[in-house]
């Protein structure tokens, strides 16, 4: 097999998977090691795919965001599989703060199937919906301008109302997760938010199941030095969960 044929399998293998190991393609083309880490360079060269400790992956791309309804509906398996084990940092009593979206929704169904007794802090009308007749859960909701695109409420009114609180946890839910970019969020809505979300607590949470990882969204929230607890669900490719605990990132 000639190198250009190689360079497209290789191409078409990492935008299927979003990442490959060397050994994969070693097997695959019959080639040796020395060959497949030439290709990978080459082709990090073209901006095609970016390499990691043992492989490649696929290079951050663009996000944007779909209607909420619409992402309701994406993901759901790896959004409760991560949502069980981020609840699997809670204790009956905690004093929390939720983050807003579909991932959120679903980690809210989790901890009311397993929790008794939580105070929880949200600016999500669907989250308060899903939590209001729970018998135990204590729910504040910072008061502001109704966003009814997201279902929440947003602006000064809302940031200051956060600003008088203090919860020991605080769960954040972004659009995007990079190695080289940190964490983003494609709307501005949520910055000030969610900013504040990171400045209440004793410990960062971000969750983002496993779609998300390596792509990159608008606005820059924070940086992976700047999280306490990275969780997502176990369709990570084991890549790029490598290359994010060699970067020293607490991640699960």
């Amino acid at each position: 097999m000639f190198a250009d044929e190689r360079y497209s399998e290789i191409i078409a293998i990492i935008e299927a998977k979003g990442s490959v190991t060397a050994a994969e393609l070693v097997q695959r083309f019959g080639v040796s090691a020395e060959t497949i880490r030439r290709d990978l360079a080459f082709l990090e060269e073209q901006g095609t795919l970016k390499r990691v400790y043992g492989g490649a992956v696929r290079i951050p791309q663009n996000r944007n965001l779909g209607k909420l309804e619409n992402r309701l509906c994406e993901n759901n398996a790896q959004k409760r599989s991560l949502s069980e084990t981020a609840a699997g940092y809670l204790r009956d009593g905690d004093c929390i703060a939720l983050d807003s979206g579909s991932t959120a929704n679903e980690f809210a169904r989790v901890i009311k199937e397993r929790f008794e007794k939580l105070t929880i802090v949200t600016y999500s009308l669907d989250i308060i919906e899903l939590l209001r007749d729970k018998s135990g859960f204590e729910l504040i909701c910072p008061g502001g301008k109704y966003f009814a695109h997201e279902r929440v409420f947003n602006g000064i009114f809302t940031e200051e109302a956060l600003l008088c609180q203090h919860v020991s946890k605080s769960f954040v839910f972004p659009s995007s997760v990079s190695e080289k970019f940190g964490v983003t969020i494609t709307l501005p809505e949520f910055f000030t938010l969610e900013k504040t979300l990171m400045k209440i607590c004793d410990t960062l949470v971000i969750l983002a199941d496993s779609t998300k990882f390596e792509t990159v969204s608008q606005y820059r929230l924070c940086g992976l030095d700047e999280i306490d607890l990275l969780v997502t669900d176990d369709s990570l490719a084991d890549e790029v969960y490598r290359a994010y605990l060699r970067a020293g990132v607490n991640i699960v």
